[in-house]
């Protein structure tokens, strides 16, 4: 698959976006309907601590490296392919962490525990993907 700088920036948004949705409800499902927890004032400070720590994440850490996989999209030369975009050690992470995310499950870690570190997860990937947004917004603009 082939496309210009704009499309995979966009694409590349659109995944960190829909992956970090997708965590984001397992970890408020874990924390909401499967914890074991009595009291919902301790899951409402849960679901808050998996918020902030995404929130910091996001912000701190992914909208980094976010920012670095624009500024390789931008030097490389059109038409991109996906191999270009996102090398096979790059696949490879993203299957580790895939695996990794799998094994939490399999190690039978408490509800709420799994619950916290997938609303963070899925929180920092929301906000970081904005970078990507905005990246493409930026692009479109001096078009």
């Amino acid at each position: 698959m082939h496309l210009g700088r704009f499309g995979w920036i966009v694409v590349s948004g659109v995944i960190w976006l829909v992956v970090g949705s997708f965590l984001l409800s397992i970890g408020l499902y874990l924390l909401i309907l499967q914890s074991s927890l009595q009291s919902q004032d301790y899951v409402v400070i849960l679901v808050c601590l998996g918020f902030v720590l995404g929130f910091i994440k996001g912000r701190f850490v992914l909208s980094k490296t976010a920012q670095k996989a624009v500024k390789k999209v931008l030097l490389i030369s059109e038409p991109i392919s996906i191999l270009q975009v996102y090398p096979p050690i790059y696949l490879g992470l993203i299957v580790g962490m895939m695996l990794l995310g799998m094994g939490l499950k399999w190690l039978e870690i408490a509800a709420h525990i799994r619950g916290v570190i997938d609303v963070a997860v899925g929180f920092a990937l929301i906000n970081a993907s904005r970078v990507y947004f905005q990246s493409a917004y930026v692009l479109k603009k001096q078009r």
